[in-house]
């Protein structure tokens, strides 16, 4: 638990307080002999309770959707601790370096135009599984929109969604203060995921457009499907949704490193926009707002890339070539 609690709230204070420092470290560490070893690190930091859980659990299949663990799990695997196949998750749409050993059996990647970078680790073709970042099924699902907007109480209008993932990072309160002034007759939505604090300043605002706040919620799939404008950082996952849900997205202010990555992907599929500072994101809607070949572009292309179905498929893959039944 002190282990956790000081890797956590470092790499939370660098990501709030440093994050061109992060982008340095994830830039370095991109390569297969890095001058900082990832898995190096992370090997270092095994614990003997998770070595004997894994080695006693007997697992028939591990998977690992974060690169930390994935390098753990190699380290046992190539070491004779533990013989269960090894499947990498890779949840972003990007390849690091981090993930790639010779011991895990399968790669899991966001799309089939991220084969090529993969292969570039000489990573062999056979093992990499273009299915998708799994997300919950409710996002491949076609509700009913009134009915939500019916069970949350909110209006039948514009409206878009500002998020910060769990975390509420981003300047989430200069941009629904900006959408408000520049807007009218809209409806705008925030979550602030586990962020007290900005959930307490966002309450303070006298919006004259409707202002809904929400802390951290399960049903961000309604959210999403109610909103005509996604406003979000580029997380593997979050992208993953929005484009499932094929919605236009505006990118303010990607982290360097994996964030930066995932925006570049979605901005040269044309999925999605980027705004460098909190006044330009209104201009940006209103541009999409106005031009119908963009808004069905956007949704054409989402549907190219997205794949719903990714952890089905997953699952289906390895009880075929495992003969196991999950």
């Amino acid at each position: 638990p002190l282990l956790d609690k000081v890797i956590l709230d470092s790499y939370l204070n660098i990501l709030k307080f440093y994050p061109k420092a992060w982008g340095k470290i994830y830039e370095k560490t991109n390569k297969l002999d890095p001058i900082i070893d990832i898995n190096d690190i992370t090997n270092k930091l095994k614990s003997s309770k998770l070595k004997r859980s894994i080695v006693d659990s007997k697992p028939d299949v591990i998977f690992c959707t974060h690169s930390f663990p994935s390098s753990i799990m190699a380290s046992l695997k190539e070491k004779g601790f533990i013989h269960s196949p090894l499947i990498s998750v890779i949840t972003d749409y990007n390849i690091h370096s981090s993930y790639i050993n010779d011991v895990t059996d399968y790669y899991v990647v966001a799309h089939e135009s991220l084969i090529p970078s993969i292969l570039s680790y000489d990573v062999d073709i056979n093992k990499v599984l273009p299915f998708g970042i799994p997300i919950k099924s409710e996002f491949s699902m076609k509700p009913d929109k009134k009915e939500i907007l019916n069970k949350l109480e909110l209006k039948d209008k514009t409206t878009m969604l500002v998020m910060g993932g769990g975390l509420g990072l981003g300047s989430i309160n200069g941009i629904v203060k900006e959408i408000d002034d520049k807007f009218d007759n809209i409806q705008i939505i925030a979550i602030t995921g586990r962020n007290k604090r900005l959930e307490s300043g966002l309450k303070s605002i006298s919006a004259k457009n409707d202002l809904i706040i929400y802390g951290f919620v399960p049903n961000v799939h309604e959210l999403i499907e109610i909103s005509d404008f996604i406003i979000s950082k580029p997380g593997g996952v979050t992208c993953a949704e929005i484009i499932t849900k094929e919605k236009p997205l505006i990118i303010y202010s990607p982290l360097p490193g994996q964030e930066s990555d995932n925006a570049d992907f979605l901005l040269n599929y044309g999925v999605a926009v980027k705004a460098t500072y909190v006044n330009k994101i209104p201009y940006l809607i209103k541009n999409i707002l106005n031009l119908d070949l963009k808004i069905k572009s956007i949704k054409d292309i989402s549907a190219f890339l997205k794949k719903p179905n990714a952890a089905k498929e997953i699952i289906s893959f390895v009880e075929k070539t495992y003969k196991y039944s999950i």
